[in-house]
């Protein structure tokens, strides 16, 4: 790889596939020429759920919980599931600013009205309001961003929005994510959940 003045402003990224899994492995960085080179190395891997479980050992809590239900799994096309999420704070203070991903599964729409009349409920709350809040939501191919003001340990958040079934299939949703936007540590993930669509 070489860094010129042409490109030292933009990240260069390089992927080992061939790592040895169990085994030690060697990455040497050599630097010719002036200046100086900044470079990180990170890895990861994947871990089927009740792994991850077992890692978090009995007892562990997350800063911040997060729990995605789904009326029902299995459907027809073009049936509606209703999606129940809760978010808790499980910590005493507060999180100023919080988001959460929602995965979208494969084969699904998002009914957008339903989010917008969310968003539309804390329009006009009052200055001292001590709630959380639903200030907007985002959405991506694969996911709904949902950003949320004022989550504290006292006060969780609760709301429902509606997906329906356009395809026949077998697919998991994604997994969901929580967590306080100025500190991401502060976080909770829940597990991937199959949903099955009749034709």
């Amino acid at each position: 790889m070489q860094v010129s003045r042409e490109n030292f402003d933009v990240v260069q990224l390089m992927v080992y596939d061939d790592i040895r899994i169990g085994a030690a492995n060697t990455v040497e960085i050599e630097m010719e020429g002036q200046g100086e080179l900044m470079y990180q190395i990170a890895g990861g891997y994947y871990l089927p759920w009740d792994e991850v479980a077992k890692l978090e050992g009995p007892g562990f809590e997350e800063p911040l919980t997060i729990d995605v239900q789904y009326d029902r799994t299995e459907l027809q096309v073009d049936d509606m599931v209703t999606v129940d999420v809760k978010i808790t704070l499980n910590e005493p203070g507060r999180a100023e600013w919080a988001l959460i991903d929602l995965g979208i599964p494969p084969g699904f729409a998002v009914q957008t009205e339903d989010l917008t009349a969310l968003v539309g409920r804390f329009e006009d709350v009052p200055e001292d309001y001590d709630f959380p809040t639903v200030e907007r939501f985002e959405l991506t191919g694969r996911q709904v961003l949902v950003y949320i003001g004022g989550l504290s340990f006292e006060h969780p958040l609760s709301f429902s929005y509606r997906l329906q079934a356009k395809f026949p299939l077998v697919a998991k949703a994604p997994a969901s994510r929580a967590y306080d936007y100025y500190n991401p540590q502060k976080a909770g993930v829940e597990e991937p959940v199959e949903l099955r669509v009749e034709g």
